[in-house]
Order: structure tokens, then C-alpha cells, then sequence
């Protein structure tokens, strides 16, 4: 009769996949390569990217039915540039009150490249990405799927992916502390891809 009443361990379903939907081609090469290179270390999570080359709202919107229709992702991010769209604000808002995770960059993605080199202490406008890039790699930078191939594979190492972790949270801060107005399309030169990043360094062994 003790059998019956025996305390039993609850089942948890294993949750073991993180969706990224990127805004753009750049980011999601970035990540299917960092998947590449830390797949090793990254224990049963699988990294699944997907593109939905629209507005960051339709962005957020295609991560939500993504997510409720597969409800057994680990984690769901959005990843986004502000660039020119006048929606960028909203959603961050909207992908944050329905519990989805946002990796954005003010003004591009090469924001977080360039952070693996140097902190970004004053604002740079994205017309001056590649004069940047190009003071640090031995190559021109451009959005070529070889370019992306090829600084990617450049900077996923553990030394750059630290430097750019710290630089970024770094210039994330100040901005915090510094901006009069605080929502992310007022923090130039600015990236929370470092969160993303070290929510995916954390599942490592």
C-alpha cells in the first residue's frame, strides 16, 4: 500500500531547442556559424535560425506564432537592426510583453562586430561601418554571403567573443546611464547581442 502513495518525480519535457529569428541575412549566417563552432560545447541544445526579411514588428510576429506553435523552445529571440524603421521601439515592447527575447542593434548588426575589436563610446553612424571593420581585417567588409562567411569564422573564438560580450554590455550601460531618453532607438551605436550570446554560452560545458 506504501507503493501507492510514494512521492513521484515529475516529468519535465526536455526543452533542448533555442529559435533565432534574424532580420536579416548577416545575422543569420552569424549564428548558424556560431552554431557551427560551439556545437561541440552546447550540450543537447539545438540553434535553429530563421529569416523573416521584414519590419522588426513583423519580426516579433513571426517569432510569436513560431513559438505557439512549437511550445517547447527553450528560449525564442528576436534579432533586429533599427535602421531606418519606424516601428523599432514598438517592438522591442511588443516582443518583451509576450515573453520573447530581443537581440537588437542601433543603428546595424556590424555594431557587434566591430565590438569584438574596440568599445564604441560615441556614436557612429552605419555609413561608417566598413571604414571601421576595415581598420581591424585584412580584407574589405561587405554583406556578401563569403564576407560574412568568412569574419564570422574570424571572430568566433572564445578570446573575441569575450572582448565583444564585455565591449558591448559596456556601451550597452552607458548608454543607460547617459541617455536622457530611455528607449533603444535613442542608443546609437548600441547592441543587446550580447545577451543573446551569453544566454547561448551558458548552455556550454
Amino acid at each position: 500500500m506504501r507503493e501507492k502513495y510514494r512521492r513521484k518525480t515529475p516529468f519535465r519535457q526536455a526543452k533542448e531547442e533555442v529559435l533565432i529569428v534574424c532580420g536579416g541575412q548577416t545575422e543569420k549566417k552569424y549564428f548558424e556559424m556560431f552554431n557551427q563552432v560551439f556545437r561541440p560545447s552546447l550540450g543537447s541544445v539545438s540553434v535553429i535560425t530563421a529569416v523573416e526579411t521584414k519590419s522588426p514588428m513583423h519580426v516579433v510576429e513571426y517569432a510569436i506564432k513560431a513559438r505557439n506553435r512549437k511550445n517547447s523552445y527553450n528560449a525564442v529571440w528576436c534579432v533586429f537592426d533599427k535602421d531606418d524603421f519606424i516601428d523599432f521601439d514598438d517592438a522591442v515592447r511588443h516582443a518583451e510583453s509576450n515573453a520573447i527575447c530581443v537581440a537588437y542593434s542601433n543603428q546595424a548588426f556590424e555594431v557587434w562586430f566591430i565590438n569584438h575589436f574596440r568599445i564604441l563610446k560615441a556614436p557612429l553612424s552605419r555609413t561608417r561601418y566598413k571604414h571601421e571593420l576595415k581598420k581591424f581585417l585584412a580584407f574589405n567588409y561587405d554583406k556578401s554571403a563569403d564576407v560574412i562567411d568568412k569574419i564570422s569564422s574570424m571572430l568566433l573564438t572564445e578570446e573575441r567573443v569575450r572582448t565583444a560580450i564585455t565591449n558591448s554590455r559596456l556601451g550597452y550601460e552607458r548608454h543607460k546611464i547617459e541617455s536622457a531618453i530611455i528607449k533603444p532607438s535613442a542608443f546609437e551605436s548600441c547592441t543587446t547581442v550580447f545577451k543573446l550570446v551569453q544566454s547561448l554560452l551558458s548552455w556550454t560545458k
